[in-house]
């Protein structure tokens, strides 16, 4: 019997065919897609908007087979081409998978350990190793908390070299389910690492290329505002604030111990021009829209933020290979239409939406991955098992590739189960 953990999990994320059919040409664009609800991998030719299935690879890393319906639930999926590898996580078992790119065969697994969840994977190809963030509290699942996961892989096979401790450095307590990750290289502050906290509001930048990775916790919002009557920069008898943690006195902004939570619920993050973009998926309860928030990595001061309305649930983003764009997808919920948005930035961040496409056909959207001259956009759906293949510079839908994910019957609805997505360069 599929256990309890499972089914809440395809309940919150989610999608047996093993029919290749074509061979694989090494020449052309291949897209990866993690069907969860099939524990598959289903690798498809991007040199067409049909998206002819080249291969589908079974993940058993655990080695139990589908005899016993325990499950390994491949959730996200990152392509090191330099070095010729493809990397999948697979969360319920605690996995994480190496793959030659090429020949889509199995090289290296490795068990995080007991209660691990792997989530995301941030690449550095040059120094061959991998950053993978953890999941987040799902039904009667919990996340992880205060660390990332480190993977080495330089010497062809995957080692553990022991994560990265977000409360190391000690002006946070804890750092609760780091979800959202992006690595970015030659940046203002060098090689950065960001993640952030899905329930916590609080983000974490470490510099990869100190002698030292000691990261460093921002928080979403800025602590107890007060009103400088005086303008003389300091908290006065008589000037009011927000008592944030509502210990009835002013506490300094950023205070350390505070676990500030203000419904902000960041999923993912990406980098680009010294600019930090997340995905955050908001709160109704707290009537936080779910939005896009730029950052500065110069300054780590909001610099934008584009609204897209409670219950639009903002999920995966991307930046753009070619452009000053980024693509964010939202999956949508109650009434509210699933779809794709693109937006620009200009020299200071400043956001602008150049598009967006919702549809009440679109369901559920998980995924994001954007060719390599720029022109096609794909996003993967965990609701009804597709793909939707987008012109990335005008937002038209351009093709609708149904039947990738396996479709799963739940009762009283059925529902896919696609979820991370990525395409060779």
């Amino acid at each position: 019997m599929i256990n309890l953990i499972f089914m809440f999990s395809l309940l919150f994320l989610f999608s047996c065919d093993d029919d290749p059919v074509s061979a694989n040409d090494s020449s052309s664009p291949k897209l990866y897609v993690c069907d969860q609800g099939s524990d598959r991998v289903v690798v498809l030719d991007a040199s067409t908007d049909g998206l002819t299935q080249i291969n589908s690879i079974s993940i058993d890393f655990s080695d139990v087979g589908m005899g016993d319906m325990s499950m390994e639930i491949p959730h996200f999926v990152a392509i090191d081409e330099p070095n010729g590898y493809w990397f999948v996580t697979a969360f319920q078992s605690g996995y994480v998978g190496m793959f030659d790119l090429e020949e889509d065969t199995l090289i290296s697994k490795i068990d995080l350990g007991s209660g691990s969840t792997p989530a995301l994977i941030a690449v550095d190809s040059s120094n061959e190793t991998l950053y993978v963030s953890q999941m987040m509290d799902m039904g009667m699942m919990s996340g992880g908390d205060d660390n990332l996961y480190s993977i080495d892989y330089s010497s062809g096979q995957l080692v553990d070299t022991g994560g990265v401790n977000l409360i190391s450095s000690g002006n946070i307590l804890s750092f609760p389910q780091p979800h959202a990750i992006s690595l970015d290289f030659n940046t203002v502050r060098g090689t950065s690492l960001v993640t952030a906290s899905h329930s916590a509001d609080w983000m974490s930048m470490t510099r990869l290329d100190n002698a030292s990775m000691t990261p460093s916790a921002y928080p979403f919002v800025q602590g107890e505002d007060f009103t400088d009557d005086n303008a003389n920069g300091v908290h006065d008898e008589g000037e009011a604030f927000v008592d944030a943690d509502g210990d009835g006195q002013y506490d300094q902004a950023q205070e350390a111990v505070i676990e500030i939570d203000n419904g902000f619920k960041p999923l993912d993050v990406t980098q680009k021009d010294n600019f930090i973009f997340f995905s955050c998926l908001g709160n109704s309860t707290n009537n936080i829209s779910g939005q896009v928030q730029a950052w500065s990595l110069t300054s780590f001061n909001p610099v934008s933020t584009i609204e897209f309305g409670v219950s639009s649930k903002p999920w995966h983003i991307v930046s753009s290979p070619t452009s000053n764009e980024i693509f964010v997808v939202l999956s949508g919920s109650e009434g509210i239409n699933a779809g794709l948005s693109c937006l620009s930035y200009n020299e200071n961040g400043q956001l602008s939406e150049k598009w967006t496409n919702t549809d009440p056909a679109f369901d559920t959207l998980h995924g994001v991955a954007i060719s390599p001259d720029g022109t096609r956009a794909y996003v993967s759906s965990r609701g009804n098992g597709s793909i939707y293949v987008f012109d990335a510079v005008s937002g038209t839908l351009l093709n609708t590739v149904e039947g990738v994910g396996m479709m799963m019957d739940m009762g009283d609805m059925s529902m896919g189960s696609l979820s991370g997505i990525a395409i060779t360069q």
